[in-house]
């Protein structure tokens, strides 16, 4: 180390302008792949999921179940990577997700799946489609469509131009168009003269198809010009369809449609309706970022694209109304983090200025420069490892841990200067190797603690990994800055005493008091057991009354609030109710819009009934929130106006968190309890006798279970008997039925704007009919008459199912809930014995708990497993270096002296435990390490540990007030991104203040009371 520092220092001093030149250009390229970072607000928390949706329309849960969900399962089961595989069948809908490994790629996954999906035996016609390539966390983007014009007509605009116009835009993988009726064209069949005429709904169909078609010819010569020759039958306008001949009669006079039924505007069967504030009927639509992709230059494309069609792309009374930006949360968690960085930097040059003096400028500027060079190597690291940067791991950064070596260096260098009164590399040398060699060891211990941090999985690993690494390569970019900026800045260092700082006499006063208490100390007999038992005692008594939880609640600024219904309830009593609670949500002031989902898109991409209904409550700016200050705060006002509404469950929570919630469980809750086994009848039993054992528990909040049965059904059995008595199959029966309520698909109509619009054949009865008028629907024979429906099948009014779970495999239902004023944790044990002693669950049935407590558990087993083997590590490279035990056993009490702050700075601020704290823990570990090294190698050189303290001491001062500093930023903010980082930052804050202390007044006592003088040979030199 030594020959190298030499060599090194002379080089610099020789080659000035070739080292600047190198410098300048390494600077230039950690400058160039920071500016070229894609930086996330958030990471992504969800594993790579790839969903295949089927829909069926008309059939019932169950049908969906037995007919596509289980035989989808099983084609997909094996595919690799695979690590869950849960399902819901409803109405008309099938949706199966396949959630894989960490390592596994989206674009393969769905190839895979895609491939599978091939064998799958399902019905024909039911053709299963893949979810967008996006994630759960890829809502970026929410506007409705308003205008004069009616409202399909707006859904036409929607699924026609802007679909359209947004996924253009690189960034979009999917719009999804929710609300509005979908327009058809319906071909309403008068059921007397249709039967009198022996035709039938099908042959209907099958003629008005026929009847609309082009063809093409070929081309023919005529002189010097070629024709094309053409024909064209095509549909243009309604009034085609009148006019269509279906048949003749037996005179051979042609049967039109008017002759049979009339021709009007129509609309599909509604699956979901979107409303906004006054407005209970309005077009929303919904972008979704594609992965990999930035979300900010994504956003700003769209708002471009908005502002282009409002403008001019649209027509006069329409305009594209946001409601959600993903821009809006992005910039104000920016704006936290670049806060508390700018502020952290600056306290750090403060006390750097205020500890060294302004006769030391040019080490000042060193130690400083240091900290924006760390950070461009983080990008650099980042880069290398394949992770992009976010603001939750760029603002856990402390850039005074990172220069703690460059102070102790810079330290090193005023001391020599001041002793040898002259500016010689061999003076420097001697100077920064006894400084860099512990320093940079302790660096390299400080790597190692990071491993537990780099080996979480799943979502606590998205956070964290990039976090992990951040800080590991900032931490290599302060070694690297400390060899580069500290001996050249060196040169210029003034030589011999100086003018004393602002702080020398401060300093000095507070180790004069710690060597007084340390002296004092050093006299008590055994003083190791004694300590040995205060800090158990101490560590016991803080540990047992911490909270723990899996992750802090991030802050979005908004509300996303679920009201689960009863399963019965219909659309337009749906929308009654939800105009109610939207009407209560807008008397808190600081609300400014409420936007309402019921049911589900089109496409499939939600599995909701009309009794799920979705609020999205858009907030103020946090800093006009007065009515209250936190999200729970507004929860509880929110609760306030509702709570009088009977026969409704509601859940809290925030769009990106409902959303990687239902991810991670499968259910959209922060908590779930999910009983596995056969019969949904049980499944339900279960399940509702976990509820109110939950809801006595304190904590527990939003508390409901799912509901699977329920679902009124009319059902028509086919009469076997009866139908083979007229000659007729199953399917000829039901085809009637399918006919009159969904109808009858013809053709697809081209308009005037180039939109494709279904023409479906239905007979003409009442939208709602009842079951007298479905009964008497007329089925043709065989032989040409026509029969009653109800001649062949029973009808009955009968309770049918609403939902079907699965997971692994099983049938399933969950309870989910929320815990609120309470760690997660702690709930969770208490909540496990009292379900335990109050609900009994026989085999084959069993329960599992899902969510945040699954996470936290996987999480913590991992670091259990992992960090007593990066102790071990630390432990054997400390021996390898000290060799001896002693040494080792002595920096070894780093540990608790740091855990004690650490843990009572949590208690103080009202934090848990969580595993944001617990990697703040860790990182601690290999922190706290330097203080101690820094005394133990003043120890080894002076052969005493008071005069180690003396001369050692001020440095540890400064180096630990600039780590201190440096986190104080972050450990006090409340802005909005800040809660993750926030609990990592406090517990390094509270240990470094108590390993501090201790080093400075413990450390010695210890030290003087376990050697004796003339024995320091143990030591190794």
């Amino acid at each position: 180390m030594k020959s190298f520092l030499r060599r090194w220092l002379t080089f610099q001093q020789n080659q000035k302008v070739l080292f600047l030149s190198v410098l300048v250009g390494l600077v230039g390229y950690d400058g160039f792949v920071a500016y070229q970072s894609q930086i996330e607000a958030f990471p992504e928390l969800t594993n790579v999921q790839v969903q295949v949706i089927t829909q069926f329309p008309g059939k019932a849960a169950e049908e969906i179940e037995r007919q596509l969900t289980v035989p989808l399962e099983v084609a997909t089961i094996g595919t690799p990577g695979l690590i869950n595989q849960r399902s819901i069948s409803l109405f008309g809908l099938s949706v199966i997700t396949l959630t894989f490994d960490d390592n596994i790629n989206l674009r393969q996954a769905r190839i895979d799946v895609s491939q599978r999906l091939e064998s799958a035996d399902i019905p024909d016609g039911t053709k299963p489609a893949l979810s967008p390539e996006s994630t759960p966390t890829g809502e970026i983007f929410r506007y409705t469509v308003r205008g004069d014009l009616p409202v399909d007509e707006l859904r036409l605009i929607e699924d026609w131009s802007l679909e359209r116009a947004f996924k253009s835009i690189p960034g979009v993988a999917d719009v999804v168009s929710f609300g509005g009726p979908t327009r058809t064209i319906e071909v309403k069949l008068d059921i007397p003269r249709m039967t009198a005429l022996g035709l039938t709904s099908d042959a209907v169909a099958q003629a008005l198809g026929q009847n609309h078609a082009n063809a093409g010819g070929s081309i023919i010569t005529h002189g010097n010009e070629v024709f094309v020759v053409r024909s064209l039958g095509l549909y243009e306008r309604p009034e085609d369809l009148e006019a269509a001949v279906i048949g003749t009669r037996s005179n051979n006079i042609p049967i039109r449609v008017r002759d049979i039924g009339s021709v009007r505007i129509g609309h599909r069967m509604r699956l979901g309706q979107v409303a906004r504030d006054q407005d209970d009927d309005v077009v929303e639509g919904i972008v979704q970022l594609r992965k990999g992709y930035d979300t900010l230059r994504t956003c700003a494309q769209i708002r471009e694209k908005i502002a282009a069609l409002n403008e001019s792309g649209l027509p006069a009374s329409v305009t594209i109304v946001p409601y959600y930006d993903r821009t809006e949360l992005i910039e104000r968690s920016s704006h936290t983090v670049f806060h508390n960085i700018f502020f952290g930097i600056l306290l750090v040059c403060v006390v750097l200025t205020l500890g060294f003096g302004l006769s030391y400028i040019p080490l000042i500027l060193g130690v400083a420069f240091i900290i924006p060079f760390a950070l461009l190597t983080a990008f650099v690291g980042m880069r290398f490892w394949g992770t992009t940067p976010n603001l939750i791991s760029l603002g856990a950064v402390d850039f005074g841990i990172i220069v703690e070596t460059a102070i102790f260096a810079a330290e090193a260098v005023i001391v020599a200067m001041k002793a040898n009164h002259a500016n010689k590399v061999e003076a420097l040398t001697e100077a920064l190797n006894d400084v860099l060699a512990p320093a940079l060891l302790c660096a390299f211990l400080l790597i190692i603690a990071f491993i537990p941090i780099l080996s979480l999985q799943r979502v606590e690993g998205r956070i964290f990994k990039p976090l992990g690494i951040t800080l590991v390569s900032a931490l290599i970019g302060g070694q690297l800055g400390a060899l580069l900026f500290i001996p050249f800045v060196s040169i210029w260092t003034p030589v011999g005493p100086q003018k004393p700082s602002h702080m020398d006499h401060v300093f000095e006063g507070i180790l004069i008091r710690c060597k007084g208490m340390a002296g004092r100390l050093a006299c008590v007999k055994r003083l190791t057991l004694f300590s040995l038992i205060f800090f158990t005692l101490v560590l016991s008594l803080l540990f047992k009354g911490l909270g723990r939880e899996f992750l802090p609640q991030l802050n979005e600024g908004a509300l996303f609030i679920r009201a689960t219904a009863p399963p019965t309830i219909s659309r337009e009593t749906a929308s009654e109710l939800a105009h109610g609670i939207r009407e209560r949500l807008k008397k808190i002031p600081e609300v400014t819009d409420v936007v309402t989902q019921m049911g589900r898109p089109d496409d499939g991409t939600d599995i909701n009934g009309f009794d799920n209904i979705e609020f999205h409550v858009n907030l103020v700016a946090p800093n006009k929130w007065k009515t209250a200050h936190t999200i729970d705060g507004f929860i509880a006002r929110a609760k306030e106006q509702l709570q009088d509404i009977q026969g409704v469950e509601f859940n809290f929570s925030q769009p990106i968190k409902d959303n990687v919630d239902e991810a991670i469980s499968g259910v959209k809750g922060e908590l779930v309890v999910k009983i596995f086994g056969p019969k949904l009848e049980q499944l339900q039993h279960y399940a509702d006798q976990i509820v109110p054992v939950l809801k006595k528990i304190p904590g527990a909040d939003d508390v409901a279970d799912e509901q699977l049965l329920g679902q009124p059904e009319l059902r028509f059995t086919m009469n076997r008997d009866m139908l083979a008595r007229y000659g007729l199959r199953v399917t000829d029966g039901e085809d009637v039925l399918e006919t009159a309520l969904l109808g009858k698909l013809a053709a697809k109509m081209v308009d005037e704007q180039g939109r494709l619009i279904d023409i479906l054949v239905k007979p003409n009865i009442p939208e709602n009919p009842n079951q007298s008028m479905l009964a008497s629907l007329p089925v043709l024979t065989p032989d040409g008459a026509n029969i009653p429906l109800g001649d062949v099948t029973t009808p009955e009014l009968v309770g049918g199912v609403s939902r079907i779970y699965r997971e692994y495999g099983q049938r399933r239902i969950a309870v989910k809930l929320s815990v609120r004023g309470r760690p997660v944790v702690e709930f969770v044990q208490e909540a496990r014995q009292a379900i335990d002693n109050q609900v009994k669950i026989p085999a084959p049935y069993h329960m599992e708990w899902s969510g945040s407590f699954e996470n936290a558990q996987r999480a913590g087993k991992q670091l259990l497993t992992v960090i007593p083997l990066c102790v071990l590590a630390i432990v054997i490279v400390l021996y390898t270096w000290f060799g001896s035990w002693g040494m080792v056993g002595f920096l070894l009490w780093e540990i608790p002296f740091s855990a004690v702050g650490g843990f009572a700075a949590l208690r103080m601020l009202g934090l848990s435990l969580s595993i944001s704290a617990a990697a703040g823990a860790i990182v601690l570990i290999g922190v706290s390490f330097l203080t101690g090294m820094m005394l133990l190698a003043g120890w080894i050189h002076y052969r005493s540990v008071w005069e180690a303290l003396k001369e050692e001491g001020r440095g540890i001062l400064l180096s630990s007030g600039v780590a201190i500093v440096g986190l104080i930023p972050a450990a006090f903010s409340h802005g909005i991104g800040a809660e993750t980082a926030r609990p990592f930052a406090v517990m390094i804050l509270g240990g470094l203040i108590s390993s501090l202390i201790f080093t400075l007044v413990l450390l010695p006592a210890l030290i003087e009371s376990v050697t004796t003088p003339g024995r320091d040979e143990r030591v190794k030199n």
